[in-house]
């Protein structure tokens, strides 16, 4: 019985991300909500949960305790009014983007570096091909 235990907590620890594809992304931290976080370590993504009394502190880069009077996942959005998209973290100059479904928040991503997100296509992207307030585009082609 402690083995099965031993295995799940484990599991729940540390799970394989399918949803983020690390191939020929540097190492380092590419997705965070409060309570996880993903990693990209030579190819592999890899969800790291907190435990149960503990939240990703982005400053840190790993799961905390809070103390009184500090939280560090202060970065949580409420997505109840908002569409179904991925939206820019204006106050991170745009180099992450967060997402919203179903009125749900599903936390942050990063964007490589040297990129903004770009709201209109949907993805990252350099600056010069990206529209204001986020980038530095005013061809009318950027809104394409």
């Amino acid at each position: 019985m402690s083995d099965m235990l031993f295995l799940t907590v484990l599991l729940g620890i540390i799970a394989v991300t399918a949803g983020l594809d690390c191939t020929g992304q540097p190492n380092g931290i590419y997705e965070y909500t409060c309570f996880s976080y993903v990693t990209c370590y030579q190819g592999v993504a890899t969800e790291i949960l907190c435990n149960s009394t503990d939240v990703f502190d982005p400053d840190q880069a790993r799961c905390v305790t809070p103390v009184d009077g500090f939280w560090p996942c202060a970065d949580v959005v409420n997505c109840m009014n908002q569409a179904d998209n991925r939206y820019p973290d204006y106050n991170n100059g745009c180099h992450t983007y967060y997402t919203c479904h179903k009125g749900f928040f599903l936390g942050h991503n990063f964007c490589p570096p040297s990129l903004v997100f770009d709201f209109n296509h949907q993805l990252c992207n350099w600056h010069f091909n990206v529209v204001p307030p986020c980038g530095t585009c005013t061809d009318p082609e950027c809104l394409v």
